[in-house]
């Protein structure tokens, strides 16, 4: 399913890259009254794509309103699920590796009654990371990129409420867990702001996994992308550091048989947005000094490269 508004561009291109064999359901949100020539575009594109394609089985629906982007996400996932008991989700500005549509397939046929997985995340943020191809659980249901089943969706809390930080604590999948301050004050930041306005699907459907005590699957390796931080952005205009661009998605193989799960409280956890994995309470020494030292050697490669970059240029003068 393909969650679309205004960027006519981006959905143009990723409709050419879904995979032939695959159902399509495309969702436009209604226009904003400073949108309505761009979400008539938008519908355009869909509309023609499915003309050209009339072979294939590609549904449409259109939102006569705007409903902001959770109102119009809940809207989006009951009507595909209509259809489907399984779905991968797509936003219009979601890009992919070759891998990708194998792996969420293998995904939610392997987890579908470990009721531990709420969703599938196509999104890694660890590929800066030694180690060989492995599978973790993670508290954080990233949304660049997921798959889910229908059952889960159906546990999905229609209306989030703004906790404080007795209230995180008490969510049951962090029973027992000595939370970091840093993450435990970021949610609950999070919680408020979206209680005061911000539209954004994601904290609650994060929510309503730990609320029923579950996390998402979360690969080593980075299958998802974004490319949308444009003017045209809701929420993000910055494309964060360890975002790979498409051409630098890599493949792995496909063997997924062969990966293993890590469970708690064998990895490190959720220091920051770069690292939200399964275990908050692993913050002292091996999360931190990770985080650090990324973010040194990032600053080092950047400086050797500008130092690099101006000793040619005074040698090709």
């Amino acid at each position: 399913m393909i969650l679309a508004y205004r960027r006519h561009d981006f959905l143009f291109d990723l409709l050419r890259k879904i995979p032939g064999d695959r159902s399509i359901y495309i969702h436009i949100d209604g226009p904003k009254p400073n949108s309505i020539s761009e979400v008539s575009l938008t519908q355009t594109v869909a509309q023609d794509f499915q003309v050209q394609n009339l072979s294939k089985p590609i549904q449409i629906f259109l939102q006569e309103k705007n409903l902001g982007n959770r109102l119009a996400f809940q809207g989006a996932m009951d009507w595909a699920f209509d259809f489907e008991d399984r779905l991968i989700v797509l936003e219009e500005d979601i890009r992919f590796n070759d891998e990708f549509f194998a792996f969420m397939d293998w995904s939610l046929a392997r987890f579908e009654k470990q009721q531990r997985f709420f969703h599938i995340n196509g999104l890694s943020t660890l590929d800066f990371l030694p180690g060989r191809n492995r599978l973790f659980e993670s508290y954080g249901l990233w949304c660049w990129g997921f798959a889910t089943w229908k059952d889960r969706w159906e546990l999905h809390e229609r209306n989030t409420p703004a906790l404080d930080s007795d209230g995180f604590r008490s969510l049951p999948i962090f029973k027992d867990v000595k939370m970091s301050r840093f993450f435990e004050e970021k949610w609950v930041e999070r919680f408020i702001r979206l209680q005061n306005g911000t539209d954004t699907y994601d904290v609650g459907w994060n929510y309503s996994a730990w609320k029923n005590n579950a996390c998402a699957l979360q690969p080593r390796f980075t299958f998802t992308t974004n490319i949308g931080f444009d003017e045209r952005s809701l929420h993000t205009r910055i494309r964060p550091f360890f975002l790979k661009t498409p051409e630098k998605l890599r493949n792995q193989g496909k063997l997924f048989d062969n990966l293993t799960i890590l469970n708690f409280p064998n990895y490190f956890d959720a220091y920051s947005d770069i690292v939200q994995w399964k275990a908050p309470g692993l913050i002292l020494g091996g999360t931190k000094f990770f985080t650090v030292a990324y973010y040194f050697l990032r600053m080092l490669k950047v400086t050797l490269r500008s130092i690099a970059a101006k000793f040619f240029d005074s040698h090709t003068r």
